[in-house]
């Protein structure tokens, strides 16, 4: 089982490498990881210290038992565009990722304590119902640009008997992107514009809408001043 998973754990870093060159935000020096609570001492540090076994307890983070809700928030400082975020959850032997059913992925400029989900951007929700599992090892595209990542959580996995509440075990999570105005996985800038698709180039809609009102209204004023008539752009 041991060496399937060192199998599966090879295969899925050479796919990530080939397809996402972009850098790990939660590496940065000015990203702050918190939990909403946490259980004895499995850190919130721990999701970002580059070891990412799922099959050692010891090396995941873990939230509190028995609260109603469970969260691990990145504080990047400012907005960042984000490209994929990879999370390896706790999958050992004698304890799959039951916890992990229904939990979620919301991008916010406002942080997990003071805002709820009606005030953030949904990135990700998983629909895994019981008895079934959800991936212990996952890759969610995420393209949105904001300064916190939340994974949160309010489910009560049956399996956790007599406990109660919403807890998480996430042992490692990275997460891809750029500077905002910069794009591809060099991060290269925006060309022609001041935001972009992240992978693309291609400048945003709303941004190439006020560029063209904004040019439509100069040459308007150009008119108005030159004595022409008055005309719509």
């Amino acid at each position: 089982m041991k060496n399937f998973q060192l199998v599966l754990y090879f295969a899925y870093f050479i796919g990530v490498l080939a397809v996402n060159a972009f850098e790990n935000l939660s590496k940065r020096n000015t990203t702050a990881i918190s939990l909403s609570s946490t259980y004895e001492n499995y850190l919130a540090t721990f999701v970002n210290d580059g070891d990412n076994i799922t099959n050692d307890h010891r090396v995941c983070s873990h939230t509190e038992l028995n609260k109603d809700k469970a969260w691990l928030q990145l504080d990047f400082g400012k907005p960042y565009s984000i490209n994929t975020i990879n999370i390896y959850y706790r999958n050992e032997d004698n304890w799959k990722p039951y916890r992990f059913r229904q939990f979620y992925i919301d991008m916010s400029d406002i942080p997990a304590t003071l805002s709820n989900t009606s005030e953030r951007t949904r990135c990700y929700t998983d629909n895994t119902t019981y008895p079934d599992l959800p991936p212990f090892i996952m890759e969610v595209p995420c393209k949105l640009t904001a300064r916190y990542l939340i994974v949160e959580t309010t489910y009560d996995a049956p399996e956790d008997d007599p406990n109660t509440g919403a807890i998480l075990e996430i042992c490692e999570i990275e997460v891809f992107g750029c500077e905002v105005g910069e794009y591809g996985a060099d991060c290269k800038s925006c060309i022609g514009c001041q935001v972009c698709d992240i992978t693309s180039g291609i400048c945003s809609t709303f941004f190439v809408l006020e560029l063209k009102i904004s040019k439509c209204m100069l040459q308007r004023i150009g008119r108005i001043d030159g004595g022409e008539d008055n005309q719509a752009y």
